[in-house]
C-alpha cells in the first residue's frame, strides 16, 4: 500500500530528526532552558510536517499521473475501436448519412439549418454549435426552431428519435415483462 509506505517513510524521518535532536541535547554540557527546547521541538515538528506535506503531494501527483495514463489508454482504445467499427461499417454509415440528408432536403431545410441539425444529432449544445459556426447562440436557437417547425418535431429529442427509432425494435423481455431494445440486423 503506497499510503502505508508513505506514512512509514515520514515516521522514519521523524524518528531520525527527533533522535538526532535528542542526541544533540544530551551532548550539551548545560541543558538548555525549557523554552529553547520547546522552540527547537516546534521547529522540528514543522519541518517533519512540511516534509510530510511534500511527500503527500508528490504521492498524489504520481497517483494522478497513473490515473491520467490509464484514462489516456482507455481513450486511445475506445477511439481505435470506434475507428475500426466505422471502417467496418463505412457503407452503412454512408447510406444512413445519405438518408438523413435526403430527409433534411425533404423538410426543405436551408444549408445552415442542415448543418445545425447535423451538429445537433451529433450531440453538440447550441452554444457549441454557435462557436463552431462562428455565429451567435440566438441565431442557432432560431435555426433550431425553424428545423423543428419544418420537420413537425417538438425538439432535439424527437429529432434524434426520428432517425434512431428505425434502428431498434422494441421487444418484450419474456423473463421480466418489460420492454427492451433490440438492434435490427
Amino acid at each position: 500500500m503506497p499510503n502505508t509506505r508513505l506514512m512509514l517513510l515520514i515516521g522514519l524521518i521523524a524518528v531520525v530528526i527527533f533522535g538526532l535532536s535528542a542526541l544533540d541535547l544530551l551532548r550539551e554540557p548545560v541543558f538548555p532552558p525549557f523554552a529553547e527546547v520547546m522552540l527547537d521541538l516546534a521547529e522540528k515538528l514543522i519541518l517533519v510536517g512540511a516534509m510530510g506535506a511534500v511527500a503527500w503531494t508528490v504521492y498524489g501527483l504520481i497517483d494522478l499521473r497513473e490515473g491520467q495514463a490509464a484514462l489516456n489508454n482507455n481513450m486511445a482504445r475506445s477511439v481505435a475501436q470506434g475507428d475500426a467499427w466505422r471502417a467496418q461499417r463505412r457503407g452503412e454509415i454512408a447510406a444512413l448519412g445519405q438518408a438523413i440528408g435526403d430527409q433534411f432536403r425533404q423538410w426543405r431545410l436551408t444549408r445552415a439549418e442542415i448543418d445545425v441539425a447535423g451538429l445537433m444529432l451529433k450531440g453538440m449544445s447550441l452554444k457549441e454549435i454557435a462557436i463552431a459556426r462562428d455565429t451567435s447562440e440566438a441565431t442557432i436557437r432560431q435555426q433550431a426552431q425553424a428545423i423543428y417547425r419544418k420537420s413537425g418535431l417538438s425538439g432535439r429529442t424527437e429529432l434524434a428519435a426520428y432517425f434512431l427509432e428505425s434502428l431498434f425494435e422494441v421487444a418484450e423481455d419474456a423473463g421480466h415483462g418489460k420492454p427492451s431494445l433490440t438492434v435490427i440486423s
